[in-house]
Formats: structure tokens, C-alpha cells, sequence
């Protein structure tokens, strides 16, 4: 039915218009005058797999029954109704046209989608409905509680008084509800510190038989310590310094990328000297990169290095040496240029690394692959202006050492 439905809102009118006339289908692309960088790949196996599902003979995904029910018709005939009033010009109007009665019942909806759009409404609204969020937290749906903690964020300040309510949320058995709960007590800010305790304990946890990814360790990384909106983010006065440590140390062994760059703020709002028991586990997130999260994962590497760069720590050199040549490679050709410059602030301690350096250039000039061969040529020469840099350096500045 899901399928179906789909097939007859967008997917039967565009299927005829992208036949060829072979039978083949190409990759269309999005609307506009110029092409993207996809152009002429073949997509016929992609549309032949859609024209074949109502045979119901493909198994993707096993052939045991999923887990979550299919859907009906009625809900699928919901579900494409739920989805109108809302395109990339303008994704406000049709929910802003709804009363704040009707809002708050969509709030209660199955769909995240749906209880979001809601909430981002009743968010742009100078209503003040904390209190029938913090009733509709006291609900029997978990659908319906989602729905508020997602409200209540939007509201931020203003639903100051539901920060008592949503730190019981926070205690649920419930997972989801859980996150949903700590990024509403994020979204409201300062008065919601009195929750951080809280947040930082959970962080510390995990439950390899339930949350085996520990995303929900994730989640409350991003509520604490995201650059944008963090509860600490912009400082840490107040804060245990033993339960801060014990959920950096866990957090930064987050298997996802993008929740251990949420911790480059605690290196920018603590001071050397009071990072030190943490030197150890930066420098563990740098010589070992998240297994997931790969697009963000540079970026808690990248500040470690900075870090250890800007604090002349003596292990910075190697771990600078290797991530020159073992960094992703989306970005590469602007990213060495910054690691380079790193490096070169060890001045002549960097002579070290040197035959390292060499074979990483030729590596990019000579065997790099996947890679522009432009720009793979470019970084050589960014090494290799580098090992210049380096060897002609007589600068000896005072190293420190991890003594790991």
C-alpha cells in the first residue's frame, strides 16, 4: 500500500517520462539548466527493482516479516495527505494557516515528520502552551509524549517551567523518549542546567544488549556539547569536574564521528592545564577515527592536532605525520594545507617525521587513487614545500610529552 500510494502521488507519470526509447533509464537529475555530476549513469536495474515489487518475489532485506506492521491503505492514503503543504520555498504557510488547537493535536501523530512540523509551528507562535505540553508529557502514547518533548524544544525559554517534567521524562524506560526529553532541556537552555548532572551521568552509561551503537550516547553528546545549542557548549562553570571528565572520556569513544566532534568545545572552554586528564583520551581520538560518521570525523581529529600543535606536545608530530596521509579523502586537498602549517610549528623537531613526509608525497604524486589526480599532485606539493619549510628550520621550541 505504502509503495502504491507512492507510485500513484509521483512515481507512474515520472517512470513513463524517464524511459528512454531502448527501455533503458539514465539518472535525470534535478530540475535546472545545467547537468549534475551524475549525468549519464544508468539507473535501468533501480526502476526495473520499483516495476517489479508488486510480484512481491524480492527479498532486499531477508525474507522473515518486518518487524513493523505494513501499512493499510487508510494510513497510506494518511500518510501522502501528511505530506503536503510543504516545498523547499515554502515549508511554513500550510501549518502556520492551522490553529494552535489543531497543532496540538498533530502533535500526537505517529509521524515524526508530522509532530515536528507541528511543533516548529506552535515554536514561531508567541502562544504560551507549556502548559498543555507538559499535560500532553503525562500521556499514555508514547507518540503523544514524543510529540510534546518536541514542542517543548521548540519553545525554548518559554517552557522554562516543564524542566522539572522533562527531566522525569529523561528517567523513562523508553529510549527515544529519552533523547527526545534531553534535546528539549538543550533547546530551553540555561534555565534547563540543572539537568546537565543528569545528562552527563547517562552519558557515562551504556546498554551493549539494548543500545549496542550507544546512540543514545550520541544524542545526549549533541545536547551537551554541540557547538550550536549545546547545554555546555559555551561553558562549563559549575560543572563537576569528575563526572565532565568521566563523560569526555566516554563520549570521545563514540563510534559515530559527528557526536565525538561535539566534544571540540570542552578542548575550547577548558584550559591546558585543566585538560591534562583528558590528554590521554584526545589523543586516543586522534590516532584512532570513528568507525562510522566518516563525512564529520575529521573534526575531532583535527582539533586534537590543533591542540597538541598549539601546546608543542611531542606526540603531535607522529600523530600530524600519519593523519597527513591516512585523513579521508573528501576535503583532503584543502585539509593538508592546515596540517602542514601544524607541523611546521614544531620547527625543527618536525625534521623527525621528515622520511615520513617524503613517502606520503609521493604516495599522493605517484599512487593515490579515487582521488582527482589534480589535486592529489597539489597535496605533494603541499608536503613537499612543507619538508622544505622543515629542514631548513632551526627553531627548537620546548616540547611536552604525553608519557602515555
Amino acid at each position: 500500500h505504502a509503495s502504491g500510494a507512492w507510485m500513484e502521488e509521483f512515481g507512474a507519470w515520472y517512470f513513463d517520462l524517464a524511459r528512454r526509447w531502448d527501455g533503458t533509464f539514465v539518472h535525470q537529475g534535478p530540475p535546472g539548466l545545467r547537468k549534475d555530476k551524475y549525468a549519464g549513469w544508468d539507473c535501468t536495474g533501480a526502476y526495473l527493482l520499483s516495476y517489479a515489487a508488486p510480484l512481491g518475489t524480492i527479498y532486499l532485506t531477508g525474507k522473515a516479516p518486518a518487524f513493523v506492521p505494513e501499512f493499510d491503505s487508510a494510513t497510506a492514503a494518511q500518510t501522502i495527505a501528511d505530506g503536503r503543504g510543504w516545498n523547499n520555498k515554502d515549508r511554513q504557510s500550510a501549518y502556520d494557516a492551522l490553529g494552535t488547537g489543531q497543532l496540538l493535536a498533530r502533535l500526537e501523530s505517529w509521524s515524526p515528520v508530522v509532530r515536528e512540523r507541528a511543533a516548529m509551528a506552535l515554536g514561531r507562535r508567541k502562544d504560551d502552551v507549556t502548559e498543555q505540553l507538559v499535560a500532553l508529557l503525562d500521556a499514555p502514547a508514547l507518540d503523544s509524549r514524543y510529540g510534546a518533548c518536541q514542542a517543548l524544544k521548540q519553545q525554548r525559554a518559554r517552557a522554562a517551567g516543564a524542566v522539572d517534567t522533562l527531566r522525569k521524562a529523561f528517567q523513562a524506560k523508553d529510549l527515544w523518549l529519552r533523547v527526545l526529553a534531553a534535546d528539549a532541556l538543550a533547546g530551553i537552555g540555561d534555565p534547563a542546567r540543572v539537568a546537565i548532572p543528569d545528562l552527563l551521568e547517562r552519558l557515562t552509561q551504556s546498554d551493549p544488549e539494548n543500545d549496542p551503537r550507544n546512540m543514545e550516547q550520541r544524542y545526549l553528546s549533541f545536547a551537551l556539547f554541540n557547538q550550536r545549542g549545546g547545554l555546555l557548549s559555551r561553558s562549563l562553570e559549575g560543572v563537576d569536574g569528575e563526572l565532565l571528565f568521566e563523560a569526555v572520556r566516554a563520549g570521545l569513544q563514540n563510534e559515530d564521528g559527528r557526536a565525538r566532534g561535539s566534544y571540540a568545545s570542552v578542548y575550547r572552554n577548558l584550559e591546558y592545564d585543566q585538560l591534562k586528564p583528558l590528554l590521554p583520551a584526545i589523543h586516543r581520538a586522534i590516532a584512532e577515527p570513528a568507525p562510522s560518521g566518516i563525512m564529520f570525523a575529521d573534526g575531532i581529529r583535527m582539533s586534537g592536532l590543533q591542540l597538541f600543535a598549539e601546546h608543542q606536545v611531542s606526540e603531535g608530530i607522529e600523530l600530524l605525520a600519519d593523519y597527513a596521509r591516512n585523513q579521508k579523502k573528501h576535503g583532503s586537498q584543502k585539509r593538508i594545507v592546515q596540517v602542514m602549517k601544524l607541523l611546521e610549528m614544531y620547527g625543527a623537531h618536525a625534521q623527525r617525521v621528515i622520511p615520513n613526509l617524503q613517502e606520503t608525497a609521493d604516495y599522493f604524486e605517484n599512487r593515490e587513487e579515487g582521488f582527482p589526480k589534480k589535486l592529489s599532485r597539489e597535496k605533494a606539493k603541499v608536503v613537499r614545500e612543507a619538508i622544505a619549510a622543515i629542514s631548513q628550520s632551526d627553531e627548537l621550541p620546548k616540547l611536552q610529552t604525553l608519557n602515555l
